[in-house]
């Protein structure tokens, strides 16, 4: 981490933002439950705490505009690459549950469930708050678990296995892997758990990065979206 919050600290970094501190710049990573196999996520930046809107607006780098390149379905890909099973990937959307009953429309509410589940030892009793808005009356959440189970098949089991904290800690690993492959370079990051904020004419090759090291990690391409 000292090298690259030495390299943040001398960027050519500003931001509008009101009552912002664009020279708060300096990372650290937080582990969870007196465990560094647990978390590990990189906090401390002012951009942190600002929307994704907000970041785009106000954040210039090197006097650029800033885009946000973001690892797509993360957690999920993690979990198959912890149970070796890329191999079993299934093809397209991950959070698509549409040829088990479950319309494409109700995909915001299905990625929630997915959390809550990825992120306790058992299975829930009830929706996640808000997100029952995102299914039709008939769809119970029994009914939403059994899809998930149908299309994850390989990694359902670990789901409810308390290893959302070892993914975090995974997820940190590779942003910071990013943010050093990304430093030699000479491209400025910001980093933002499973996302990074760069200049706009770095996103190309910051996306061949993200995309390479997180396949030297797992064995798997993910998708890489600009936000």
């Amino acid at each position: 981490m000292t090298g690259i919050n030495a390299w943040l600290g001398a960027a050519d970094i500003s931001c509008s933002y009101p009552d912002a501190n664009a020279a708060q710049r300096r990372l650290r990573r937080i582990f969870n439950n007196s465990d560094f196999a647990q978390g590990g996520r990189l906090y401390g930046g002012f951009w942190q705490s600002m929307s994704s809107d907000e970041r785009q607006e106000h954040i210039s780098i090197n006097q650029d505009a800033v885009v946000e390149c973001d690892y797509g379905q993360m957690n999920i890909l993690l979990l198959y690459a912890v149970a070796a099973a890329q191999d079993h990937l299934p093809p397209g959307d991950l959070y698509d549950l549409s040829e088990y009953g479950i319309p494409v429309s109700c995909r915001p509410g299905i990625k929630k469930v997915m959390q809550t589940v990825i992120n306790s030892t058992v299975l829930p009793r009830r929706l996640p708050k808000r997100s029952r808005k995102h299914f039709p009356p008939r769809i119970s959440l029994g009914d939403i678990l059994a899809a998930i189970q149908e299309k994850h098949p390989m990694i359902f089991p670990l789901m409810t296995s308390g290893i959302g904290m070892q993914l975090f800690r995974t997820e940190a690993d590779i942003l910071v892997d990013v943010l050093e492959a990304l430093r030699s370079k000479g491209i400025v990051a910001l980093p933002v758990h499973d996302a990074v904020i760069v200049a706009d004419e770095d996103k190309d090759t910051t996306r061949t990065i993200m995309k390479a090291v997180f396949k030297d990690h797992t064995g798997i391409t993910p998708q890489v979206t600009l936000g």
